[in-house]
């Protein structure tokens, strides 16, 4: 049995935490630069905004709805999604971390237990520790974990375990074809032509038309719907493709000193992240991207993919080569809005292969990332980097609405008394 759990309103949630007065109020998160909606409350969608909606055509309803907006306050939403993973990784021996708000869970064969009070027991005691509002869906394979987790969102329920034939029957018949995890536009627009409406109905499809209408992805779906497992949990640092940083300015940038700043965060950011998984990369990439919506504006897109000489993970080696390959492709005379840095080729740190003639100091790197490390963890993010990423950053993205670093900051920890 595997359980699927994610996190009500993620967003949401998390600036409720801090903010109890907000239950019962509209709340909305608002994207990078404030610019459209990504999170909504219950109350916020019964008055129809909508996920996207661009901020500044829902800003007067909200106004008069007297909503609360914030913007998005990454620092806080990873922090409390570190904090509901470490919990439920106690009740499981595998845990796949599927985003920041969702995760999947290895139960077992667990014949003997009460799933339902065991999920229960999941659900109120990850609530008491975090303060976080979770759903949880129980089913033989993944995709009914995850379809019994939807499932148990429309009814306004809790958890919902799909644990015999009759149950997973129950909850099939009626549920929306394209409400099924795995099923994109293609694969709808497909369905749709054969009549296909529900979960029911593409079970009923023969597993032969299935797979040569729909690959064997289609087939895999087909097989998981019937109880079949498919696809297992996997460690995420396994399966990772790729790590990447990446933000929209606060405004136009057209100064190589200031989007070099910028390179350099990213490509910071990215080493950390590397270093947090133990693992390496062997290619690095550099893009730049001007407002594609802006036909009065130039339009440019370089991007620079580098061969690492040998596997980095050092705050230092990475951003050497990001800056590196950020001068390569600048041309001036354009409006930048966007750039970014992303890692491929990535490795566990354990299986680098170095060159006996190279005079590359690996250990030196590692020692210096070891101390950046150490002093953020404990002082907080940002208080030591690299010279290149700037002092001011007055091309950060806007954030109006940002609410406080409450469990990542010393000065914004909440005092009781």
């Amino acid at each position: 049995m595997y359980a699927h759990v994610d996190i009500n309103n993620c967003y949401v949630s998390c600036e409720r935490l801090f903010r109890p007065e907000l239950e019962g109020r509209i709340v909305v998160v608002l994207s990078n630069n404030d610019g459209c909606v990504i999170a909504r409350s219950n109350e916020a969608k019964a008055i129809g905004i909508k996920m996207a909606d661009a901020e500044f055509l829902v800003r007067q309803r909200l106004k008069e709805s007297n909503a609360v907006m914030f913007s998005s306050n990454y620092a806080l939403y990873a922090d409390m999604s570190a904090r509901l993973m470490n919990n439920l990784a106690r009740y499981t021996y595998l845990l796949m971390v599927y985003s920041i708000d969702e995760a999947f869970m290895a139960l077992g064969n667990i014949a003997d237990l009460d799933l339902d009070k065991h999920t229960e027991t999941i659900s109120t005691n990850v609530f008491d520790h975090t303060g976080l509002p979770i759903t949880v869906g129980v089913g033989p394979t993944l995709s009914l974990a995850k379809l019994a987790n939807k499932s148990a969102k429309k009814k306004g329920r809790k958890f919902l375990v799909l644990d015999t034939a009759e149950k997973i029957s129950e909850t099939v018949k009626d549920f929306p074809i394209e409400d099924v995890w795995g099923v994109g536009m293609a694969y709808y627009s497909k369905l749709q032509e054969n009549n296909i409406v529900t979960a029911h109905d593409f079970r009923e499809l023969k597993a032969d038309f299935v797979r040569k209408q729909m690959t064997v992805q289609g087939w895999r779906l087909h097989q998981e719907l019937w109880g079949i497992p498919c696809n297992e949990i996997k460690d995420v640092a396994e399966r990772s493709k790729g790590i990447e940083s990446s933000q929209s300015f606060n405004t136009y940038q057209t100064e190589l000193e200031k989007v070099e700043e910028a390179v350099a965060m990213h490509a910071g950011t990215v080493a950390l992240k590397l270093r947090q998984q133990k693992s390496m990369a062997l290619q690095l990439t550099v893009y730049l991207r001007t407002n594609k919506h802006n036909v009065k504006h130039d339009q440019y897109y370089p991007s620079l993919t580098v061969k690492v000489p040998f596997a980095a993970n050092s705050s230092h080696e990475v951003t050497r080569i990001c800056v590196q390959a950020l001068k390569a492709i600048w041309q001036p005379g354009y409006k930048y809005l966007k750039t970014g840095v992303r890692a491929t080729g990535i490795i566990p740190a354990g299986e680098v292969q170095y060159n006996l003639f190279s005079n590359y100091d690996n250990t030196k790197h590692q020692d210096i990332s070891s101390v950046l490390d150490k002093i953020n963890d404990r002082y907080g993010r940002g208080t030591l980097k690299l010279a290149t990423e700037g002092v001011s950053q007055t091309w950060k993205m806007k954030q109006d609405y940002l609410s406080k670093q409450y469990t990542t900051q010393w000065s914004d920890i909440i005092i009781t008394r």
